[in-house]
């Protein structure tokens, strides 16, 4: 591969990092989807090991009954391939603030939870997928702040209400 090939695979595989948190955040399965090989395992440690369709199912399942807002980041990623470009490795640090809701809907307490995702990636049919995850918690906790009322009036906590949907679709 040469140096600007390179760069745009390396491109493409950090598109599906960042799209991997938006579908976490508005609560997109199908978005989600995309992101894993069909055949995909995953292991979250304590959180979940299975596939990743099903990680995506339980955790954006969870979301929905139990949380007001999450807010994922992605940084440091580091991306390393095979020598003909089919197979690849990343190590990427993931921040997360997940905010818990009780029975009365009001927040109780956030999670912030600081994990390196370790993949490997195969590119099948011209698209970059992860077949393997293994996510390493590397410092996580839990807050319980005093809440102010969130400034957004709950735009962006679904793909239904989220205005970046509309945005990138006026585009198309």
């Amino acid at each position: 591969m040469t140096d600007l090939e390179i760069l745009i695979e390396k491109d493409k595989i950090k598109d599906q990092i960042y799209t991997y948190c938006h579908a976490l955040d508005r609560i997109d399965f199908e978005l989600g989807y995309t992101i894993f090989a069909e055949d995909a395992e995953v292991d979250y440690g304590p959180t979940y090991k299975g596939t990743g369709r099903g990680f995506i199912d339980m955790m954006l399942k969870m979301h929905t009954k139990m949380m007001i807002s999450t807010h994922h980041m992605m940084t440091n990623i580091l991306i390393k391939f095979n020598e003909d470009g089919t197979k690849a490795a990343s190590e990427t640090y993931m921040h997360a603030a997940c905010k818990y809701r009780n029975k009365a809907k009001k927040p109780t307490f956030t999670v912030l939870a600081h994990c390196r995702d370790i993949d490997k990636w195969e590119k099948r049919d011209g698209k970059w997928v992860i077949v393997k995850r293994i996510v390493a918690g590397d410092n996580s906790f839990m807050l319980n702040p005093s809440y102010t009322d969130d400034y957004n009036n709950g735009r962006g906590k679904t793909k239904e209400n989220d205005p970046s949907y509309t945005i990138f679709g006026e585009i198309e």
